[in-house]
């Protein structure tokens, strides 16, 4: 009786037909692959074992990917409960966790009472309050030192923590930079030093310890930074005889009465009909000189060891600021433009 046999997987067949269904299975195909690498080949039991393991294991994986767990802590979601559990061993996480427990207001009677009729709760955005305050001006940005005067805050600042402001004999309005700075640490927890990296903290006190712990207790006052701070600064006083060269300069061509003219050059010429007054040679009324706070505390401010930049660094700001407000001014004109361009077809105002 003729025989018909599988040499790869060492099994016969009384028919050819059944042989040739042999070749085009899976298990065939599985013992040729392990007689490549030579390997004796496995029977169909224990194939058909290795199959619904192999399934068992893929329908792990997927439900595995469809898993996401979320950390209400630190705002982030993982794909597994082995990196789940990595994350709630870590060291950042139990600090944010110690940092929320910290600011959670709610009382536990609060949180048992629960209110079943949704219509009678008025959700009125206006009336939220946001728990996030700016630090005051005489407020300590590290710390929560108070103090009497902004002079004292800063000598506190500079004592304790290092602080200083650049470029402070340039300074036109010192409060205002501080009450920016103050929203910026105190509503915002974005560090002086490197928040314009984008990094931003939970709370006031976390962003505090950043900079006190990693010595941020200072302005980053370079690159795009420079146009955040330019409305603090008047660099006008550095520039060849106190003005810029380029900027056209703006004077009254006749003044509110008629009877005094200025030419270019700042000369007045006066009518005839006060010649006589004219002739008095008067001395010429004194104009009030604008005064900048940083420069009426500048030797204060110099006492407690604040340095001045160099006249390089304080040309290489303006140039920077310079060109950062063309670029501005250009992309909002560019914008305008293309604003007023959105009407591609006109009616007639005059149908002729």
């Amino acid at each position: 009786m003729t025989t018909f046999t599988c040499i790869s997987c060492h099994v016969a067949f009384k028919e050819p037909n059944v042989q040739r269904e042999h070749y085009k299975t899976d298990w065939h195909r599985y013992n040729l692959k392990r007689k490549v690498v030579d390997l004796p080949p496995v029977t169909a039991e224990v194939f058909q074992q290795r199959v619904l393991e192999q399934r068992a294991h893929a329908d792990q994986q997927e439900a595995s990917k469809s898993l996401t767990l979320y950390c209400n802590y630190c705002k982030k979601k993982f794909g597994s409960e082995k990196s789940f559990e990595n994350h709630l061993l870590s060291k950042k996480h139990q600090e944010n966790v110690l940092t929320g427990i910290k600011h959670v207001n709610v009382k536990p009677e609060a949180a048992e009472d629960k209110i079943d009729v949704d219509e009678d709760i008025e959700d009125d955005s206006d009336e939220w309050v946001d728990d996030d305050e700016a630090i005051p001006i005489t407020c300590c940005l590290f710390c929560n030192h108070k103090s009497d005067t902004v002079e004292s805050s800063l000598k506190h600042m500079s004592c304790q923590h290092s602080f200083f402001i650049p470029d402070f004999e340039f300074v036109i309005d010192l409060e205002a930079m501080l009450t920016y700075l103050g929203e910026r640490v105190g509503q915002g927890h974005i560090c002086m030093w490197c928040g314009h990296l984008g990094r931003q903290f939970p709370s006031t006190e976390a962003v505090q310890k950043h900079m006190i712990d990693k010595g941020h207790c200072k302005m980053f006052h370079e690159g795009d930074v420079l146009l955040e701070y330019s409305d603090f600064y008047d660099y006008s006083s550095s520039y060849p005889e106190d003005g810029d060269a380029n900027e056209e300069v703006v004077t009254n061509v006749i003044n509110d009465t008629g009877f005094e003219l200025v030419l270019p050059s700042g000369s007045t010429i006066g009518h005839r009909s006060l010649n006589r007054y004219y002739r008095q040679k008067l001395n010429p009324i004194p104009r009030p000189v604008p005064t900048r706070p940083a420069i009426q505390h500048g030797n204060y401010f110099k006492a407690l060891g604040w340095t001045t930049s160099t006249k390089e660094i304080v040309e290489k700001k303006v140039r920077d600021i310079t060109f950062m407000r063309k670029m501005f001014l250009k992309n909002q004109l560019g914008v305008s433009v293309k604003a007023n361009k959105l009407q591609k077809h006109f009616r007639r105002q005059v149908d002729m």
